[in-house]
């Protein structure tokens, strides 16, 4: 079942939509309630409708009994701006679970059945939202994920197809250093909870292999997981950074959260 609906946002003080995949009468058979969900987040230049129209976000919330959830980005990193009145990472990890649950009484409400994942910017957003909330979140999925978001606004890249202008550093993530050293930053936020013994959620990702955006960011966030011993689900393939990799690959997130 598809449903678009608009509420009003206190976070980012006005009103904003959000697609929502409910797998109940769609041609496979009804999950049974309460459903597990995924809170997806779409990529820089990206809204909602475009993911919920682009790839089979119905087919698989239906196939795998999962709820999926898809808010609009605005080019935000999630990040919160309180001087714009704009606070896009509180929004999708406490607003946006919080209303669709009160608007949605068949989603779960169990921790072991609340996901986060996310497309480029998505996946980087979902890395820091699912780590920097972990009480929240018990998986995330990263497809092609922005995950070292200072590369990705480095201006050796701005050649790049997909690229985010080098200017829009500062004001996106703060700068340099007060990203290194924040929840911003997805490796600052995984030492943090290694050394304190908290729990880390799973984490799966993916990656095309001609993907020049990303790619050697998410070979090095591999290479920072395997020292920290953290395990990560991983699903590579030839692919660029585009709708078509997405698409094949959709499939292996949510076999990544049903557990098969």
């Amino acid at each position: 079942m598809y449903i678009r609906t608009t509420f009003k946002s206190t976070m980012l003080m006005r009103a904003t939509d959000v697609h929502v995949f409910l797998p109940f009468h769609d041609g496979y058979p009804d999950a049974e309630a309460p459903f597990p969900t995924l809170y997806f987040l779409p990529g820089y230049s990206a809204n909602a409708e475009e993911l919920a129209t682009c790839l089979p976000f119905r087919q698989m919330s239906a196939k795998y009994g999962i709820a999926v959830i898809i808010p609009d980005g605005e080019n935000s990193f999630y990040t919160d701006h309180p001087e714009r009145a704009a606070l896009n990472g509180s929004f999708v990890a406490e607003e946006l679970v919080t209303v669709t649950r009160r608007l949605f009484p068949k989603l779960s409400r169990r921790y072991e059945d609340t996901y986060i994942g996310g497309i480029s910017m998505g996946g980087y957003g979902a890395a820091v939202h699912g780590l920097h909330r972990n009480e929240t979140f018990s998986k995330i999925v990263m497809m092609s994920p922005a995950i070292e978001a200072d590369k990705l606004f480095d201006p050796a890249s701005s050649n790049l197809s997909g690229a985010v202008p080098a200017v829009l550093f500062d004001t996106v993530l703060g700068g340099a250093q007060a990203y290194r050293s924040s929840y911003r930053n997805p490796c600052q936020s995984l030492r943090e909870l290694k050394e304190g013994g908290k729990r880390i959620p799973r984490m799966h990702m993916c990656c095309g292999q001609q993907d020049a955006l990303v790619h050697d960011a998410c070979e090095h966030f591999r290479g920072f997981l395997k020292e920290l011993g953290v395990p990560l689900s991983y699903d590579g393939g030839d692919g660029l950074h585009d709708i078509p990799y997405w698409d094949e690959h959709l499939e292996n997130c949510f076999r990544f959260l049903k557990g098969k």
